[in-house]
C-alpha cells in the first residue's frame, strides 16, 4: 500500500526492484514493495514474470501444455 509516496518516487521503487531482483533480500524486497500502490506493484509483478521467463528460457514454464 502506497504510504504517500509521489508518482515519482514509486517509479523509482520499481526501478530499484527489477535492477535488484537478485541481490535485495526477501526481506528488503517486500519492503520495497509494500510500498507501492496496486498499479505499480502490478508492474513489479510483470517484471518478476519476464525475469522468470528469462531465467527459464521459455515463457510458458509454468503451464499445462
Amino acid at each position: 500500500m502506497s504510504r504517500g509516496l509521489s508518482k515519482d518516487e514509486q517509479d523509482q521503487i520499481v526501478v530499484d526492484l527489477a535492477v535488484g531482483i537478485e541481490t535485495l533480500s526477501e526481506e528488503e524486497f517486500e519492503e520495497l514493495y509494500n510500498q507501492l500502490d496496486v498499479d505499480h506493484q502490478m508492474e513489479v509483478d510483470q517484471d518478476i514474470r519476464e525475469f522468470a521467463d528469462n531465467a527459464v528460457g521459455d515463457e510458458h514454464w509454468d503451464s499445462d501444455r
